[in-house]
């Protein structure tokens, strides 16, 4: 192995391919999509889901006043429009029109696009500035998901039917798996 003392982190990708997401708010005037890749569950019990966001970006203060966020997984076919939403600022467009995103509200006031396959409903819980980003985190108090892309068995398990995830592997490029690629481990 070489060793690098001198990098930008920035461009050296070090930690893609990731799946990326579209997280959604509202704050009672403006709503909010940004696309993003780092992203994490925290805890089974409660659910509860996180998303690391710059200050800079519009979405991050609609958020902290929304107190709420919707993370949606998008199947690949739709990686266009995750590009677009991450390569267009809410602070000057109203994307929800501009990209004709069509959505209908949670009980919590999250925007929910369709066309996602899997979508958390999240009411916020905490953050804390970590570097350059704000890792904010929230319980999952609903999840929506289209019943042709996953199945969802008895005990909550999420199968991939006819999806394949949308994965970034930086500057703007987006790739998918190869689900006969499947190694199943364990039963």
């Amino acid at each position: 192995m070489k060793e690098k003392l001198r990098f930008n982190f920035r461009r050296l990708y070090a930690s893609y391919p990731r799946s990326v997401v579209v997280a959604t708010s509202y704050d009672g005037e403006r709503k909010a999509a940004l696309s993003l890749v780092w992203h994490t569950p925290l805890s089974f019990n409660p659910p509860i889901y996180s998303i690391s966001v710059a200050p800079k970006r519009f979405s991050h203060d609609v958020i902290l006043r929304a107190l709420t966020f919707a993370v949606h997984f998008f199947p690949y076919e739709r990686a266009d429009l995750v590009e677009r939403i991450g390569t267009v600022s809410g602070r000057d467009t109203d994307k929800f029109n501009t990209l004709g995103l069509s959505h209908f509200m949670s009980p919590l006031q999250n925007p929910i696009i369709e066309g996602a396959y899997l979508v958390l409903d999240c009411e916020y819980m905490d953050h804390i500035l970590v570097g350059d980003h704000t890792l904010i985190w929230g319980e999952v108090k609903r999840v929506y998901y289209d019943p042709h892309a996953v199945e969802v068995g008895e005990d909550d398990g999420l199968e991939l039917k006819a999806v394949r995830p949308t994965l970034y592997l930086g500057r703007g490029r987006y790739a998918t798996i190869d689900l006969s690629s499947l190694k199943k481990m364990r039963s």
